[in-house]
């Protein structure tokens, strides 16, 4: 029995780490899927950060009646941990209502030798409540 909590374990921590995992689809750009609660680490160059998803705030109008709407917003807050055990907490946000930003918009924080931008905040709000353990951010990492 205790073999098999072992295994169980063992095969949650790899898929914890598979969940996370970032791809480089542009040199030195980190695309990072984090779900609510959630924390990766990524190996930089020996710089290892982790990268915490430890709260959201969503003021997104419901597609269906945004064109009525004003001050659409949505906001994420992220926990960064250097490998120099620097660590700082702060807001990304989307402005507006679209659900992903593409390349050219968006705001950026620069910070422990990064730049970070929250890309796509999921769900989009309908006319349901959302739970908060249910929203899943894709956040761009760039070294400066």
């Amino acid at each position: 029995m205790k073999i098999i909590k072992l295994f169980l374990l063992m095969a949650l921590c790899t898929l914890a780490c598979i969940t996370c995992q970032s791809n480089d689809d542009e040199g030195s750009n980190e695309y990072l899927t984090l779900t609510m609660n959630e924390t990766c680490g990524i190996p930089n160059n020996n710089n290892a950060m982790t990268v915490s998803f430890v709260g959201v705030s969503d003021n997104r109008c419901p597609q269906s009646s945004c064109y009525l709407c004003y001050g659409s917003e949505a906001h994420i807050s992220l926990s960064v941990t250097n490998s120099k055990n620097a660590k700082i907490e702060f807001n990304l946000s989307i402005i507006g209502c679209v659900d992903e930003l593409d390349n050219d918009t968006g705001y950026d924080l620069d910070t422990l030798g990064y730049r970070f931008r929250l890309i796509e905040l999921s769900p989009y709000p309908d006319l349901d409540p959302i739970n908060k353990n249910d929203y899943t951010a894709k956040i761009k990492i760039t070294k400066l």
